[in-house]
């Protein structure tokens, strides 16, 4: 279950703040600044959407994402 919890979090913090998908999202639909894009802007939101999803898929999948953002997360944090 921790795995479940580490994956969307990982998965999230990668997604939003590393990656930054959802400012190029807004770019890309010409959004206001300032305009919100949840739960798809906010790790919290994300990380909850996401472990929730994780809870019914096969824990293979979990592991997947914890080995690969946790990767992605560690790596960002060293640099």
């Amino acid at each position: 279950m921790i795995v479940n919890l580490l994956a969307g979090f990982f998965f999230s913090y990668y997604f939003v703040n590393v990656a930054g998908f959802p400012n190029a999202i807004k770019a890309g639909f010409k959004m206001q600044r300032g305009a919100r894009l949840k739960p798809f802007d906010c790790v919290t939101c994300l990380s909850v959407w996401t472990s929730a999803a994780l809870f019914f898929l096969p824990h293979i999948y979990s592991e997947f994402l914890c080995i690969i953002f946790g990767a992605g997360f560690i790596g960002q944090k060293i640099k």
